[in-house]
């Protein structure tokens, strides 16, 4: 099945794409191409919004959270509320899901979407540059846990862990 008939996860982006790889294979028969699925996620536009992406119950896997209370740009707004939680591989710090309700999660999860299906671990996003003060710094926290809890490095030549309000 594909498209919206799929009704494990009919969300638009991934009805289009399964779509258009069975109309592609129905006219191209008999050669075929098989396509991997996407890495799955949701939003609900609540306040704050909420993200679910990928992978969130990985047996062999650590979880990293930060806080939003003390996030600049949430103070600046007046949204100073929330938790990001990043679920990794525990052997190797790779992303692989995140649940994230905190202002913009909507936007933060495009991110986080392109980082798991790219294979990023945490040491290789946390060295990235993260412009201040936006939301998706807030996330710098919980990267930093995840490199600390699976023994990745920090890259301290970059981020040395004391902006504030990061």
């Amino acid at each position: 099945m594909a498209g919206d008939a799929d009704h494990s996860r009919p969300v638009l982006h991934e009805a289009q794409a399964e779509g258009t790889l069975a109309g592609r294979n129905a006219a191209c028969f008999p050669e075929m191409i098989t396509g991997r699925r996407m890495v799955p996620f949701s939003i609900m536009f609540t306040d704050p919004p909420l993200a679910n992406i990928g992978e969130l119950d990985g047996k062999d896997s650590v979880i990293a959270s930060a806080s939003y209370e003390d996030q600049g740009r949430a103070k600046v707004e007046g949204v100073s509320r929330g938790l990001p939680r990043l679920h990794a591989g525990s052997a190797n710090g790779k992303l692989i899901g995140a649940v994230l309700a905190t202002p913009a999660a909507e936007h933060m999860a495009h991110l986080l979407v392109m980082a798991i299906d790219r294979g990023l671990t945490a040491s290789d996003i946390l060295p990235l540059p993260f412009y201040h003060p936006t939301f998706e710094e807030g996330l710098k926290p919980a990267l930093r846990e995840i490199c600390s809890r699976t023994g990745g490095p920090v890259g301290m030549e970059r981020d040395d862990g004391f902006l504030a309000g990061a």
